[in-house]
């Protein structure tokens, strides 16, 4: 495998110096991309999901002291989302914005790094192509502004990757800065998400031709820094260095609903084997996706050489999370793999080799038209460019101003916000099922932070205090439950007990959509 990476890598060096030097500027393309892209991010943020998404969010806030009875231990042991996550807290308080850093640069990050990655591999054209693809595909999109850590894990490998076979394409040897850099992405994007790991073969091995042991000690120095330091934090924070892997590991064990585990448990073993493609055909680019992956495939076959990188990248996350997923015991899978976020680290690897393998066939097309006609020069950026327009064209017609992003409508709590510091009372309380009661926590700052509100939030519990005259209740998307089945699910206990019900709640405010609804005990 070693051989074959290393020629791939080495292979793309004259493509790729002769995109650069028709298209000016190196950061120029890769600038303007982030601004675009950044824009589109910006207009579709989500309003906060009470998942797993906040679950990150207030283990972030108690950093670095521990989040108490936890049963998401593998959660609140993210230590690669959960640090910068504190960091933006710090920096805007619990906010819109904190929530929203985090994400939005690691989408940029993924974005730059399937950039970057493309153009060593290939061109820039299939680099441009290949990150707009990825960006836009609809899961990732879906996840591109909440607080997971899936996207954030995929950029900081496909990152290292590129930075490897960029190394490997030149004649010197790498430098101690540029091998630090690529173990301390490798290191980080574990304590991310730890799948990852499995890939790391590519980077490894194709940096070995030219750094040699000598120099693969520089990338181990940092992975082994973020190891110890994981095993430190777990231990003073939860008591055992090995809380995080022994979540993990014991992930797959814990009991599912009926309705959920009937997804995933006791399915033929090639359902396992073809859950990817299976699962992308449910979203509406997924045709076009599950297409490039066998262009991928086919690529492997016919140029394997240059194809090398990316056939190694899925192969490497593919045959683990299978084997895992089910094909080794249907009766009790390790993992969901429906959960297309698992996915994620190979959606660069499959898309830049679809693209690839169409760059190199146009470029061989090309070659046969007389020296200086315009297809020998425009047809393979052409055709690249517009398999990505179309691919992101399918994707974007599902998520374009969808009602839970702001593009859509979806400013509810933003809205909410308003009215509640205009009609701020410190001495009432406001109350609202648990789900929506960690959304509110997140509103009662500013955007940017800074207390917006001061009236305490409490959740409505069977058996717990009831309302006062004066209190609020909050119902948050309790009829349609279009932006948050789970607080509709929650609300429904509430819902059903007269004590939150009747004609002594009077309503204050109200959006438009009724999405939002305030009420005020009155007697």
């Amino acid at each position: 495998m070693s051989a074959g990476l290393s020629a791939a890598a080495e292979r793309a060096a004259p493509s790729a110096s002769a995109g650069r030097r028709r298209a000016g500027p190196a950061w120029l393309l890769p600038g303007g991309l982030v601004l675009a892209w950044l824009v589109v991010l910006l207009t579709h943020l989500r309003t906060p999901v009470p998942s797993d998404q906040l679950n990150y969010m207030e283990a972030a806030a108690r950093f670095p002291e521990p989040v108490e009875v936890t049963t998401e231990m593998h959660q609140v042991t993210r230590f690669g989302l959960i640090i910068p996550a504190r960091l933006a807290i710090a920096v805007f308080g619990y906010s819109q914005a904190a929530y929203a850093t985090v994400p939005v640069l690691a989408t940029l990050t993924l974005l730059l790094g399937t950039f970057a990655l493309g153009t060593v591999l290939f061109a820039r054209p299939v680099g441009a192509a290949g990150a707009l693809v990825v960006v836009a595909a609809t899961p990732v999109f879906a996840d591109s502004t909440d607080l997971l850590p899936d996207v954030l894990a995929a950029g900081l490998f496909t990152c290292a990757a590129a930075l490897a076979v960029s190394a490997a394409q030149r004649p010197d040897p790498p430098g101690r800065a540029l091998l630090l850099t690529v173990g301390a992405l490798l290191g980080w994007s574990y304590l991310a998400r730890e799948f990852v790991v499995f890939m790391w073969p590519v980077v490894l091995v194709v940096l070995y031709r030219r750094a040699r042991v000598a120099g693969m000690v520089w990338v181990l120095v940092p992975i082994v820094a973020i190891g110890a330091a994981e095993l430190l934090l777990c231990w003073r924070l939860y008591g055992d260095p090995l809380a995080r892997v022994l979540a993990i590991t014991g992930h797959g064990k814990r009991a599912s609903a009926p309705d959920i585990a009937s997804t995933y448990r006791d399915k033929p073993r090639m359902l396992y084997v073809l859950r990817l493609p299976k699962t992308l055909r449910t979203y509406p680019d997924g045709g076009l996706l599950v297409a490039l992956l066998g262009l991928t495939l086919l690529g492997g076959l016919l140029r394997p050489r240059r194809m090398a990188v990316p056939i190694a990248g899925c192969a490497l996350l593919w045959v683990p999370l299978t084997l895992l997923g089910g094909v080794l015991d249907p009766s009790a899978p390790k993992l969901r793999l429906q959960l297309i976020r698992y996915w994620f680290p190979i959606f660069p690897e499959f898309v830049l080799g679809g693209l690839g393998l169409l760059w190199l066939g146009a470029v061989s097309l090309a070659g046969r038209f007389p020296e200086g006609a315009r297809p020998r020069r425009f047809l393979p950026a052409a055709l690249v460019l517009t398999v990505a327009l179309v691919t992101c064209g399918a994707a974007a017609r599902s998520w374009w101003q969808a009602p839970s992003t702001r593009a859509g409508g979806g400013t509810q709590m933003e809205s909410l916000r308003s009215w509640m510091r205009d009609h701020d009372s410190p001495g009432a309380r406001v109350w609202a099922d648990p789900r929506t009661g960690k959304v509110l926590r997140v509103y009662q700052d500013g955007a940017w932070g800074g207390r917006a509100w001061s009236t305490r939030i409490r959740a409505v519990r069977p058996g717990s205090e009831g309302p006062r005259r004066g209190d609020l209740l909050v119902l948050y998307d309790t009829d349609g439950g279009r932006l948050c089945q789970v607080c509709q699910k929650a609300a429904q206990p509430m819902l059903s007990d007269p004590t939150w019900t009747g004609p002594r709640w009077q309503q204050v405010y109200g959006t438009r959509d009724h999405v939002i609804r305030v009420y005020r005990l009155a007697r």
